[in-house]
């Protein structure tokens, strides 16, 4: 909402200055200056809400956390986290990559089947900023496919691949009766490969309510090596739980069900 009045404010200030009214060219120009940094600031963050509603943590102060996994399923490391949570009696949402769970049903139904919930991270993990509007709706249609043909269910949100959001991508969801989740704290596990800068990142970073960003397979355009993310998952349960937090799927999280309604359109 915001970024589309003040869209239309600078069209106007546009039209103002084409028609050559002077004391336009001053607002016009800080203006635009304001809604770059502002269209800049909602792109590259996921908690902005410059394009639209984002969840990034819950609500209140209690000391609860949501993990979440991207870019799975992928064989042997989603086998390995299921494994660790299961250990630590954790429940946690995973934002699929649809090719992915065609590749790996058995592992989506492993995820299903042991009480944890999915999130749709798109069929392919595109840029999409290199698509049109109607191929991005296209490749989140195809997740929500694939997810429920193996776990019979269609998640209602989803996480913008890359971690970068635009207003398109924010209209497709939305039409399609679906939320953005986004993350308060994020190890950067997509490239790094050292289990204590894992660990010290998401320790020093987590607040009562944030949600967390691990990451448990690959986009598949890139040698894909999770093995870190495993053992320093087995340090982090533990050590928040030591530290009195409660681990909640995001659904729980934020209060909001987790499952696309009927006026989703295909």
């Amino acid at each position: 909402m915001l970024f589309r009045a003040s869209s239309i404010v600078l069209l106007l200030l546009c039209s103002g200055f084409l028609l050559g009214i002077k004391p336009v060219n001053y607002t016009l120009a800080a203006l635009l200056v304001v809604w770059t940094v502002v269209s800049i600031r909602g792109m590259v963050s996921m908690r902005s809400q410059v394009f639209g509603r984002v969840y990034w943590r819950g609500g209140g102060e209690r000391k609860t956390v949501a993990l979440t996994f991207d870019d799975g399923p992928h064989a042997p490391y989603t086998a390995q986290v299921l494994d660790v949570l299961k250990a630590h009696g954790v429940s946690a949402t995973f934002f699929v990559i649809g090719a992915n769970l065609k590749a790996n049903p058995e592992l989506a139904r492993r995820i299903h089947a042991e009480g944890h919930e999915f999130g749709n991270h798109t069929y392919s993990h595109p840029w999409m900023f290199r698509m049109l509007f109607n191929s991005i709706k296209e490749d989140i249609v195809l997740c929500q496919d694939e997810i429920e043909r193996v776990a019979g269910v269609r998640p209602r949100f989803f996480r913008q691949p890359i971690g970068m959001n635009n207003p398109s991508v924010m209209k497709v969801i939305d039409e399609m009766g679906m939320v953005m989740v986004g993350w308060q704290v994020r190890a950067y596990d997509a490239v790094r490969v050292d289990k204590a800068d894992i660990v010290t990142r998401i320790l020093g970073g987590v607040k009562p309510g944030g949600i967390i960003l691990l990451h448990d397979g690959c986009d598949g355009k890139a040698p894909c090596d999770r093995a870190a993310t495993v053992l320093a998952l087995s340090e982090i349960i533990p050590a928040l739980k030591a530290s009195g937090y409660e681990f909640v799927k995001v659904s729980e999280l934020i209060g909001v069900e987790n499952r696309q309604g009927p006026c989703a359109l295909r």
